[in-house]
């Protein structure tokens, strides 16, 4: 392996969780929608800031802020993201939450939006403290039901923290525990293709546009992937399998590009070396680089799956892919989005290249309160259509109407939420 420079971290800046507030209201006023409806949403139903406290090892007592906003039920029950950040503010919750619901609605599924979590580094933490953490907060959020609102793992959480959090709740939940949860460990009734599922939905929409709106085959294509996380590591692995070309990865310690022999990086190996930087020297396929040199690589698609904003209007300009695929909300902010698009690259938002979160967290709810029984591949196939179903969608709306991706994303969705609101008000 040549070793060309140092790595550096990726952008440790908190993501602009304000930006699907301003993409919200700017659908809002192109929909021209009555002010009690554009009312309704634009701002989030509930608030709420909890003080999580719990027992450290050495006996002393740990105290976090905690918070869960519901944005819009109008459409069926709240759903949405459980993370664990350290810089994580209540203000944050509500532009995921207002994201979320976006996002649902352009997965034709009956949810609205919500978000939360603990301002906490999971990672300070011991097993007994996480799990203790993770007990005083749902002994103090309200509201959590199969019919009210449903947590999804996020960042900082995962399977273990939704099943501690299902055992938590139950003497207070009405119906189905286990289904005030998505994300679950099979064995208590989750799906075992939820932790990817991000990943998988990415992969799907990146593939459907790059081959219809840029005519270039997956198997032709080059492909960047800042952020080597599960959400990654599943979207560069499916990628890789449908036939496309990883040719940069990194990790928020270090980043890698192939040797430059044409096949690529291998993403079954690469991802578990960029989560260990000392082990590096023995990946002889690829070459050190650092981790803001994986924006900047001449690639047909960059996909941005680390929880950082990554790309602003300071660095917009050296970004050289044809397609900006948002994996995570904030990633791109407002200001580097019109760089973007005045420079012709497309850029794929995080509400429409995640959708596929929300339709795999719904088919687990459908199962866990009983409603059907959904095999895998019943499961692959309507995970499938719904994400199908959703790039035509804004694919058409952005050609009707001559919009960016995003604004035609948000108009779709925004419509949707509104059109709801209209029969019910």
């Amino acid at each position: 392996m040549t070793r060309n420079t140092t790595s550096d971290e990726l952008s440790r800046t908190d993501p602009d969780l304000d930006a699907p507030w301003t993409y919200a209201t700017t659908a809002a006023d192109r929909l021209a929608l009555p002010d009690e409806i554009e009312q309704r949403i634009l701002y989030p139903d509930h608030r709420q800031r909890i003080t999580v406290q719990f027992e450290r090892d050495d006996g002393t007592l740990g105290v976090c802020d905690g918070y869960r906003v519901r944005h819009d039920d109008v459409r069926g029950p709240y759903l949405g993201p459980h993370r664990y950040a350290s810089e994580l503010t209540g203000n944050d919750c509500a532009g995921l939450a207002a994201a979320t619901t976006v996002s649902a609605a352009l997965a034709g599924i009956q949810f609205g939006g919500a978000a939360g979590g603990i301002a906490v580094d999971p990672t300070t933490l011991s097993r007994d403290e996480r799990v203790r953490l993770t007990r005083s907060y749902a002994g103090s959020v309200t509201g959590v039901g199969p019919d009210s609102d449903v947590l999804v793992p996020d960042v900082g959480t995962d399977e273990r923290t939704m099943a501690r959090f299902v055992d938590a709740v139950a003497d207070r939940v009405d119906g189905p525990r286990n289904a005030a949860v998505a994300g679950k460990p099979p064995a208590i009734g989750g799906f075992r293709e939820m932790p990817r599922a991000s990943g998988d939905s990415i992969a799907h929409v990146t593939q459907d546009v790059l081959e219809t709106d840029h005519d270039c085959p997956l198997s032709d294509a080059t492909i960047a992937v800042y952020g080597a996380g599960t959400l990654g590591a599943t979207a560069a692995r499916l990628l890789e399998f449908q036939g496309g070309t990883v040719v940069a990865m990194c990790s928020d310690q270090a980043g890698l590009t192939a040797s430059g022999d044409g096949n690529g990086l291998d993403t079954d190996l690469v991802p578990s070396y960029l989560e260990r930087p000392s082990a590096l020297a023995e990946y002889d396929d690829g070459t050190m680089i650092g981790t803001q040199d994986v924006l900047q690589q001449d690639v047909d698609v960059l996909l941005l799956a680390a929880p950082a904003t990554a790309v602003t209007a300071q660095n917009a300009d050296a970004i050289r892919a044809d397609i900006v695929v948002e994996g995570a909300t904030g990633a791109v902010t407002p200001g580097g989005q019109r760089v973007l698009e005045d420079r012709g690259i497309t850029v794929v938002p995080d509400v429409l290249a995640t959708a596929g979160t929300m339709v795999a967290a719904h088919l687990e709810w459908v199962q866990s309160v009983g409603r059907d029984r959904l095999g895998d591949a019943r499961v692959s196939n309507e995970f499938g259509y719904a994400l199908t179903e959703a790039v035509d969608d804004v694919r058409d709306r952005r050609e009707r109407c001559n919009l960016s991706w995003r604004e035609a994303a948000y108009s779709v969705g925004i419509s949707r939420v509104a059109a709801a609101h209209e029969v019910v008000r």
